[in-house]
């Protein structure tokens, strides 16, 4: 048969991702990935949001945005957007819309329902249910004819608290980018410049929790370890944003001149180069004493063969294996994580510690790659269309 009688090829499906904003954080950085996935796919994409300096990468990849103020959890603002949303569907011929947090998820709905198109969530959280009302709200997560989980943990959860059928959810592991978290990527001239910041001295090992000031991230519970063993040689960090909880991040300093730890434990604000920080550290934390969803910083950490400590609960449970890949401890048990945190340091530099990390780093790359998430999530999109 000539060429010229072969069929024509089909338009590019359109993926249409909503998301509160492009602001920073996993959800809107996972958002980023599949638009850059998306771009080099049999798939075309657009995204919309309420705006954010992520928009800029969306602009590199030539991946459409549309503004919309989609955070607002106001009713009526909710039932525009979806009129809104309705509309681009229509003049953009999109196929599918994967909603990812609840506000725009109800407008996503009502769009999807009005224009017949398929309609997915993910669920990246934990949501607190103290009421029929909220319940009800979070509830619009599970309409989706398909329900991505963000780890097993978050499955469970949806089944125990919404009426679902278990069928339609997929659980898709964060993934991390092993290419670019990848310790032998960072320069000599880097680390460099990273421990003059954060006034790294060359002998000293450093202890690093990478998490947002409030109360949950088990900061006190940290403090408290460390005061536990605070004759030993460390150097620990704590960073992350400080800005959202101001009077939770007082109440952290203040324990920390009470212990008269302030020459062991140092406050710094958000760094968005997270490699550097995790390449001048030796060891990483995640003290949570309330269940992660996933735990992002844990893989990440992983990935750059840190010895990983992290509280035994919610998702990250399922990014460890205790002993081989990192080490596991019990939720606000200071007096375990010190005892964790001392036999880590007592290791450093030795083959148990290699092998350790070298262990997690291929566990990262072997369950938790971004490669992997982002082959998952457009085999959910193949399942639909």
């Amino acid at each position: 048969m000539s060429s010229s009688a072969e069929p024509k090829e089909y338009a590019k499906k359109m993926i249409l991702q909503v998301v509160p904003s492009l602001v920073s954080g996993g959800v809107e950085r996972g958002t980023v990935e599949i638009a850059r996935k998306l771009a080099s796919s049999k798939y075309n994409s657009m995204v919309v949001s309420a705006g954010g300096p992520l928009t800029s990468i969306l602009d590199d990849l030539h991946v459409p945005h549309i503004e919309l103020n989609v955070a607002s959890k106001n009713p009526f603002v909710i039932w525009n957007n979806a009129k809104l949303i309705a509309q681009i569907v229509r003049e953009h011929n999109v196929d599918l819309i994967h909603a990812r947090s609840r506000a725009p998820a109800w407008s996503c709905y009502i769009a999807a329902r009005a224009t017949g198109k398929k309609f997915i969530t993910t669920f990246h959280g934990i949501y607190n249910i103290p009421n029929f009302a909220k319940r009800y709200y979070n509830s619009i997560m599970t309409e989706g004819e398909r329900i991505i989980a963000v780890s097993n943990f978050v499955k469970q959860h949806i089944l125990d608290n919404y009426k679902t059928d278990e069928s339609k959810i997929r659980v898709i592991h964060r993934g991390v980018d092993h290419n670019y978290f990848d310790p032998a990527k960072v320069t000599p001239e880097q680390l460099a410049k990273f421990k003059a910041k954060y006034s790294v001295t060359s002998n000293t090992p450093v202890i690093l929790l990478p998490a947002r000031m409030t109360s949950w991230k088990g900061h006190m519970v940290l403090i408290d370890a460390l005061e536990k063993i605070k004759n030993l040689d460390f150097y620990c960090l704590i960073v992350g944003d400080l800005s959202k909880h101001p009077n939770f991040a007082q109440r952290v300093s203040e324990k920390i001149v009470e212990l008269k730890l302030q020459g062991k434990i140092q406050i710094f604000g958000n760094q968005p180069d997270i490699r550097a920080l995790y390449a001048i550290s030796d060891i990483v934390l995640s003290t949570s004493i309330e269940p992660e969803a996933f735990g992002r910083t844990i893989i990440e950490a992983q990935a750059m063969e840190k010895l990983v400590i992290a509280t035994n609960i919610g998702g990250t449970a399922e990014t460890i294996k205790h002993e081989v890949t990192g080490y596991h401890v019990p939720p606000g048990d200071a007096t375990d994580l010190a005892e964790k945190i001392r036999y880590c340091l007592s290791i450093l530099g030795t083959m148990p510690a290699i092998n350790v990390a070298q262990a997690a780093r291929r566990s990262a790359i072997e369950n938790f790659s971004l490669d992997l998430m982002l082959s998952k999530t457009l085999n959910v999109y193949n399942e639909l269309i």
